[in-house]
C-alpha cells in the first residue's frame, strides 16, 4: 500500500513540476509584451485564429508563439463554457492601428499592446529592404509600409511587393571602366526597357564615349546593346566572323527606332 502511495506521489509531483514550468514559461513569454485591458470590448475582424484556452496566460502564450504578424492582440471571453474553457480570438491587428474596429462586446475583454511596443514589433522602413532602386514609403497608419518601385521592365516584371525580379532571367556581365552588358533573353529590350533595366541595376545607359573608354581598356562583346544616344552598338577587340569582321565600336551612328529591341550597355 505504501509503495502504491509512493508511486502516486511521484507522479503527482512530476505533473506539478511540469505544470509549474509550463506556467513559468508562459509568464516569461507574456512578460515580453505588456498588455493593457479593455473590459467588455473587442477588436472586430482581422481574427487569425479562434481556440479554447484555460486562462489569460494560455491566450497570451499562444499569441506570443504565433508571433508577428499573426497575432498583435486578442479578445478573450469573460465566461467559461461547460468544460471550463474560455474563447480566445487572436488578431493580426491592434486598437491603435484600427480604432474604428473596436466595438462594445459585453461577454469579451480586449488585450492590446502599447504603441511603443507596436513600433518595436512592426516593420519599419529602417528594417524593410525595397530592392532594385525602390523606395520605402511609411504609411499614415501604424505598421503600414509600401515599396515604391522604379518603372517596370516589360520583359522583367516585379515578382513581389519588395521590387524583386527574377534574377535568373537576367544576365549582367562584369563591368570594364564602369560599363557592362545587360540583357533579358536575347534582344528583347526596347530603348525605354533598356533604360529601366539599367536603372534597376543602379546604373544608366552608357554613352558612346563611355563604351569607347571601356573598349580601350579591353571590353569585347559581340552583341548589340542600346546606348544613351539611341544607337545600338558593341565593342570588338578582334576580328571575328559573324561580328562584321571588324575591330572597334561596331554599329551605325544613326539613332534607331526606340521600339526596336536589343540588349543594353549600362554604366555605373
Amino acid at each position: 500500500m505504501s509503495k502504491y502511495f509512493f508511486i502516486k506521489s511521484i507522479i503527482f509531483m512530476t505533473e506539478l513540476i511540469w505544470k509549474s514550468s509550463v506556467h513559468g514559461a508562459k509568464r516569461h513569454l507574456m512578460d515580453e509584451r505588456i498588455y493593457y485591458k479593455l473590459e467588455g470590448k473587442s477588436l472586430i475582424g482581422n481574427v487569425t485564429e479562434v481556440r479554447k484556452v484555460r486562462d489569460f496566460f494560455d491566450c497570451s502564450f499562444v499569441c506570443m508563439k504565433k508571433g508577428v504578424p499573426a497575432c498583435l492582440s486578442f479578445n478573450i471571453g469573460r465566461v467559461t463554457d461547460d468544460d471550463g474553457d474560455y474563447v480566445c480570438e487572436l488578431s493580426n491587428s491592434e486598437r491603435y492601428m484600427e480604432p474604428e474596429r473596436m466595438q462594445e462586446r459585453i461577454s469579451f475583454d480586449y488585450y492590446g499592446i502599447t504603441t511603443v511596443m507596436l513600433y518595436s514589433l512592426l516593420p519599419t522602413c529602417d528594417l524593410i529592404a525595397c530592392n532594385h532602386g525602390g523606395n520605402c514609403i511609411q504609411g499614415q497608419r501604424l505598421g503600414k509600409i509600401t515599396c515604391q518601385c522604379l518603372p517596370e521592365v516589360t520583359v522583367l516584371p516585379f515578382i513581389d511587393d519588395k521590387c524583386n525580379v527574377d534574377t535568373n532571367a537576367m544576365t549582367q556581365l562584369e563591368a570594364v571602366k564602369g560599363v557592362f552588358h545587360a540583357q533579358v533573353g536575347r534582344y528583347t529590350l526596347t530603348f525605354y526597357d533598356a533604360q529601366r533595366l539599367c536603372a534597376l541595376l543602379g546604373a544608366t545607359l552608357a554613352t558612346h564615349d563611355q563604351l569607347y573608354t571601356a573598349w580601350e581598356a579591353g571590353l569585347q562583346k559581340c552583341a548589340y546593346g542600346w546606348l544613351a544616344d539611341t544607337t545600338r552598338r558593341y565593342p570588338m577587340q578582334t576580328s571575328k566572323p559573324g561580328c562584321r569582321g571588324r575591330i572597334g565600336i561596331i554599329g551605325s551612328p544613326t539613332p534607331q527606332d526606340k521600339s526596336t529591341t536589343s540588349n543594353a550597355w549600362c554604366y555605373k
